[in-house]
């Protein structure tokens, strides 16, 4: 590269000939800088949003949920009792046993728990079905019963919360935390009382706090009780808990440490990448896709520069015959047109830079209020200066890949043959 732009007579050659040319020549960087500019954007916009997910996702759940998950295919009494006596077992119309979710000696569990070094705590909890009731509305949702300020310190309950004061669970027992969705739905507000109704029992509750995690599923089926309330809609007792949620200070050791769990606990341990797994598919598609179209794009930039290179070489035919005939070589000659793509990927790439961080800056401020998987009052734009890099890398690697075969074929050019021809 340093002798290629070393070599003062070719590039100034090599200016003349873009210059002399100059419709072709922007044409050839304007589809470089389109290609860099969708690249940068459609980049920042898909991996931005995956990170406004995967950030709402890693500091609204748990990193790893342990619960008791019941058989699904469980062995009835009479294969049991049989064991390999029986070459046939046929049991008709099995009743299913009513699974218990109860995870035995939680306290304990958890006490192990925060003692692991990556283990940042965690917390108990309690969780029903139940369907609530304010005036002649009524809505299924799921109560979560927690100790509040452990799972405040933990998973940072406050910071959601958009009207009311959570912390009044502390003195009120029978106190919600309603999901906006769920609090929309109902047309609660707080300070309300609505009923809340198990197959066990029915219970007044007062609205104390709403809030908004901006995860749709959370907000409209999740309401929060504390534990002690949650455990007598249940009408279980004060030892009874279904989950424990542990936050992690390295979340990218989930998937390993939930295994250990359940290997050592032989309860269900999920990591928060295998409860969204569905999420993480959906952001493999569309990556794949991003890319597609990106390299769709500058492989067409890449013809069209290769097509130019193609035409000024038979317009400067003459102009080669010259050149080698008064003692520039076949390098010579190929750096020349190397150089002719070098500067449209250069400069293309450039601009491509340019628009690009203005578009996502301009797309940045633009307000979408969508709710879908997530709540989005304004898109959430990736900046990483990587994504301009790596597409101002392409340009240069592209167009120098599309000049490089019209370079080889200038040098070949005989100019004994060119000469006797005119």
């Amino acid at each position: 590269m340093l002798e290629i732009l070393a070599n003062r007579p070719v590039l100034k050659i090599a200016f003349i000939h873009l210059w002399s040319k100059k419709r072709q020549t922007i044409v050839a960087m304007l589809g470089v800088m389109f290609g860099i500019t969708v690249f940068i954007f459609q980049a920042g916009l898909i991996t931005g949003l995956q990170n406004y997910m995967i950030d709402k996702i890693i500091n609204n759940s748990p990193h790893i949920r342990i619960y008791n998950d019941p058989e699904k295919d469980p062995v009835s009494l009479v294969e049991k009792a049989a064991g390999k006596k029986l070459g046939l077992v046929v049991v008709r119309n099995q009743k299913i046993k009513d699974g218990d979710k109860k995870i035995r000696n939680a306290n304990g569990i958890i006490k192990l728990l925060e003692k692991m070094p990556n283990v940042l705590g965690a917390t108990p909890s309690a969780s029903t079905q139940s369907i609530l009731k304010a005036g002649y509305k009524q809505i299924p949702a799921t109560i979560y019963g927690v100790e509040v300020e452990k799972e405040d310190a933990l998973f940072n309950l406050n910071k959601d919360i958009i009207a009311g004061d959570f912390r009044q669970m502390k003195t009120i027992n029978n106190g919600l935390i309603l999901g906006l969705g769920v609090a929309q739905k109902l047309g609660a507000k707080v300070n309300d009382i609505i009923s809340v109704s198990t197959t066990n029992a029915v219970l007044d509750m007062k609205v104390l706090a709403i809030s908004q995690t901006g995860i749709t599923a959370i907000d409209d089926n999740r309401a929060y009780s504390n534990l002690r309330m949650a455990q007598k809609l249940m009408n279980r007792d004060m030892l009874y808990i279904t989950d424990i949620s542990i936050k992690l200070r390295k979340v990218d050791q989930a998937d390993q440490l939930s295994e250990n769990l359940h290997n050592m606990f032989g309860y269900k341990a999920e990591s928060w990448k295998e409860a969204n797994a569905g999420i993480f598919g959906v952001f493999k598609i569309q990556n794949i896709a991003t890319y597609l179209v990106i390299a769709s794009i500058l492989i067409v930039a890449g013809f069209g520069i290769f097509n130019i290179l193609m035409m000024m070489i038979y317009e400067k035919m003459t102009d080669i015959a010259i050149l080698k005939s008064i003692g520039f070589k076949n390098r010579d000659i190929r750096h020349l047109f190397l150089i002719e793509a070098l500067v449209i990927g250069f400069i293309g790439g450039l601009l491509g830079l340019a628009h690009g961080y203005l578009a996502c800056v301009i797309a940045s401020k633009v307000e979408v209020n969508v709710k879908g998987l997530v709540t989005l009052d304004h898109l959430n734009i990736n900046f990483d200066p990587m994504f301009y890099l790596a597409g101002f890398a392409f340009a240069i690697v592209s167009t120098a890949l599309a000049g490089y075969f019209p370079a080889r074929k200038a040098a070949r050019i005989d100019p004994v043959d060119i000469i006797r021809g005119h």
